[in-house]
């Protein structure tokens, strides 16, 4: 494979990639498969239909989350082999689209029978990833806690809940008027959160209700711990259990101040931080994950065979 063309859900206009997770995403594992000679292109929802044909040799990564590429296109693509990984929204996904692939990677080791047996296509468990990393010594947090995101258009319970304990919490994100918080700012860009985690305390986490219920871990979790901060989360599905010890749960009926003291014994644990950091660094960056695809594709030109298309 010489090329690799990812497709997100995201449209094409540069002004707008800071409100979509999956361009940031993508760029990363754009220079995960870089750091491996294997050039990539980025294709979007609005404009992947007349992109240029691809050269020889290329494959097809769709990153799943709310987009599903149109299947008259997806039937004639002239790529060497396709794939899919899904990152969110699992229940979006049918029988159909799953069978048009070569080979499924999921961000859930839950989901992944229920994907093999829709699709009947080869299946591998895929974690979401970070590029995110400790740079230096750990520093003390010279912030409380922190939220970055907009509310979707709904309530957002966990941020909700920290929001109105009273606890220092500072919110970067739109929308958040409706509910009677300021945030700092309405947006951020991708390059500041490292170290904006980095001077945290804690920072809060939380899932779609379909990703916390079929096991998808959001690729914040792995973010956060490698900045060497704790995480808050309101579920941690499919969660390395060597992680949990700085993955915080807190559920609907949990203290705030609760939830904040365990933080501070997560915290008081000398190394642990540090000993998380680098274990996300050895095993959960990009590149391990463009690895590991790469693997899969020569696995699947190695067969002679493209299951997807027949």
């Amino acid at each position: 494979m010489r090329q690799l063309d990812l497709l997100v859900a995201a449209p094409s206009d540069p002004a707008g990639f800071a409100g979509w997770g999956d361009v940031a995403f993508a760029q990363s594992l754009q220079r995960a498969f870089r750091s491996f000679g294997v050039a990539t292109r980025l294709l979007f929802r609005d404009t992947y239909t007349t992109a240029p044909a691809p050269p020889p040799e290329t494959a097809l990564l769709v990153l799943r989350g709310k987009f599903r590429p149109l299947p008259a296109w997806l039937e004639q693509a002239p790529y060497q082999s396709l794939l899919l990984w899904q990152i969110s929204w699992p229940l979006d996904v049918s029988r159909q689209e799953l069978a048009a692939y070569d080979h499924l990677f999921v961000a859930s080791a839950q989901d992944r029978q229920r994907l093999a047996y829709l699709s009947g296509r080869p299946t591998t468990v895929l974690l979401q990833a970070t590029d995110f990393q400790q740079l230096g010594p750990p520093q003390a947090p010279c912030r409380g806690l922190l939220f970055v995101g907009n509310t979707r258009g709904v309530a957002r319970p966990l941020v909700l809940a920290f929001a109105r304990s009273g606890l220092p919490l500072t919110v970067i994100g739109a929308g958040w008027e409706v509910y009677g918080i300021r945030a700092e700012r309405s947006s951020i860009s991708n390059h500041e959160l490292p170290d904006l985690y980095a001077r945290s305390l804690a920072v809060l986490n939380d899932h779609h209700t379909a990703m916390r219920d079929f096991g998808y871990l959001n690729n914040r979790v792995f973010d956060v711990l490698a900045c060497g901060v704790p995480v808050i989360t309101d579920g941690a599905p499919g969660c390395p259990g060597e992680l949990s010890p700085a993955v915080l749960v807190h559920g609907p009926k949990d203290d705030p101040q609760a939830t904040l003291a365990a933080v501070h014994r997560c915290r008081d644990r000398v190394g642990l931080l540090q000993q998380l950091s680098r274990h996300v660094a050895g095993h959960h960056r990009f590149e391990h994950r463009a690895g590991e695809i790469l693997q899969c594709c020569a696995g699947i030109l190695n067969t002679g065979t493209s299951p997807g298309r027949g």
